[in-house]
């Protein structure tokens, strides 16, 4: 699964919510239709069935690729930008007029220490998600990329309401995919973290090159000598010093280079000149490796593993909630339909076709515990139950109660309740209104089954002695409303009778 697939199947799923069932299967069979039934894996037969898609209706609504466009365009952009900082910022540190030398310090400071502390924030942001640095610095980047991702994906303002459907859609699913989105976010900082130093390089070398710079240390500190500066700056030199021996700064362009601000001079010269005026630029080969190592390398090493991180991901994506099972289930399974094979009575309400077996995962095993949950005063007859032992694919089902005259609601021991069973399922009458008091129940029912089990609505219109389905009108208002939910693996079904 790419980035590219992962907006379109959301898109497609968006538009395929509210279509016919029959209408998808007959589409979908087609456009598959040399395909062998079962074959690959989900991802694989996503991405076919994806292909023909497009294939199929060029003009729909297909976001992918506008989405990765601006993604790419948006790293371009902190690329540039990138660059024109870091070489502004090295123009800056290595400003030399001729009077002032530069200062070590100041280098090491900006291109070494700073960069070190930013990786570090990062790496806590990280593998500390809860640190009071990281919860903050994670939603700022977040916030701003939420508020530029969907601007630059609908450039040119075209379908821009089916921009922010989708967004409110991805928003909605979050909890599926919530793991890619910090590797892009890393991405794109990474990619302007690489070309921040790439420019910081850039701008020392064309002053080293072009120009002529005089280097100094200075400290106030009395017990920092020489010696023990030599030391500290050994100590930085020390992982590249091995492969770049010309890298590591000796001892006596150490006592040569130190500055007095006072007497305006070097320490070894006394004057306003050096006294090794052949020295006092060596700096520049300690602080290019300096720059490379500690900030151009973990950058890099960051944008690669970010890059890695996304595309593993995304590959390993489940694939099995509610709406991409019911996909898989109409390219996978064979298509099987129940219907009369005489000629409905006139007046009678026709049954609508059913499709056979659901799709794997959408449903426990055979035999497997299915506790269904009538809510409120749901009447649980003998047809009741026979359509639901038929819709669960002659799952063992319990049921329990909930929300009627002699249910206590918010009463514990769900957890206890649901052990064991494989899937939960609520059956509720449509004409009644999806209010908090249920919302509140399948929280609670979703917390205790666990957070990938499948949890399903049923609805019907009529539960006597003919279990009739919800009309559609009612599906939609009882969809809209625990989509608030913003769970990905809850299904608001109709229910009908068993044929």
């Amino acid at each position: 699964m790419t980035l590219i697939d992962l907006l379109d199947l959301e898109a497609q799923l968006a538009r395929d919510r509210e279509a016919d069932p029959v209408t998808l299967e007959l589409r979908d069979r087609s456009l598959l239709l040399g395909t062998p039934r079962g074959s690959g894996e989900r991802a694989a037969l996503l991405h076919r069935w994806l292909t023909a898609l497009r294939q199929r209706e060029p003009q729909a609504f297909f976001p992918g690729r506008a989405v990765s466009s601006a993604i790419w365009g948006l790293r371009a952009v902190l690329a540039f930008v990138g660059l024109a900082l870091g070489w502004g910022a090295a123009t800056a540190v290595l400003h030399y007029t001729g009077s002032d030398p530069v200062n070590v310090w100041d280098f090491l400071l900006a291109f070494v220490g700073l960069q070190l502390v930013l990786l570090a924030l990062l790496v806590a942001t990280f593998l500390i998600p809860m640190a009071a640095f990281g919860a903050p610095f994670v939603g700022a980047i977040g916030g701003l990329f939420r508020a530029v991702y969907p601007r630059l994906a609908a450039r040119g303002g075209e379908r821009p309401e089916q921009w922010r459907a989708l967004w409110h859609r991805l928003g909605a699913r979050r909890s599926l995919y919530h793991r890619v989105e910090p590797w892009v976010l890393l991405g794109l900082t990474q990619t302007f973290g690489v070309a921040f130093n790439v420019g910081a390089l850039l701008g020392l070398a064309r002053l080293v090159v072009f120009s002529d710079i005089a280097f100094c240390w200075s400290t106030t500190l009395v017990q920092l000598d020489g010696p023990r500066f030599h030391a500290l700056v050994a100590s930085l030199a020390a992982p590249f010093g091995w492969a770049f021996p010309d890298a590591v700064p000796s001892l006596e362009l150490v006592e040569a280079t130190r500055f007095s601000r006072l007497e305006g001079a070097y320490v070894l010269s006394g004057t306003g000149r050096a006294a090794s005026p052949e020295l006092i630029g060596g700096w520049w080969p300690f602080l290019t490796a300096a720059l490379v190592f500690y900030g151009l390398l973990p950058r890099v090493v960051t944008l690669g593993l970010a890059q890695v991180a996304a595309w593993w991901t995304l590959a390993r994506l489940p694939l099995d909630d509610v709406e991409v099972s019911r996909v898989i289930h109409r390219l996978a399974e064979p298509h099987v339909e129940t219907r009369s094979s005489t000629p409905e009575l006139s007046g009678s309400l026709p049954t609508p076709p059913a499709v056979l077996p659901k799709a794997k995962g959408e449903v426990p095993a055979p035999g497997a515990r299915c506790a269904i949950v009538l809510w409120r005063d749901i009447p649980s007859g003998p047809a009741l139950k026979a359509a639901l032992t038929w819709s669960t694919g002659g799952g063992v089902t319990e049921f329990h109660s909930a929300g009627g005259l002699d249910f206590e609601e918010g009463v514990e021991g769900w957890h206890d309740r649901l052990a064991g069973a494989a899937r939960v399922a609520l059956v509720a009458e449509g004409w009644e209104a999806p209010d908090r008091s249920v919302r509140r129940l399948l929280t609670e029912l979703r917390r205790s089954a666990g957070p990938r089990s499948p949890l399903t609505v049923w609805l019907v219109d009529e539960a006597g002695e003919v279990v009739r389905p919800a009309a559609a009108p009612q599906l939609k208002i009882w969809r809209e409303a625990l989509g608030r939910l913003e769970d990905p693996y809850l299904a608001v079904e109709p229910l009908g009778g068993a044929p």
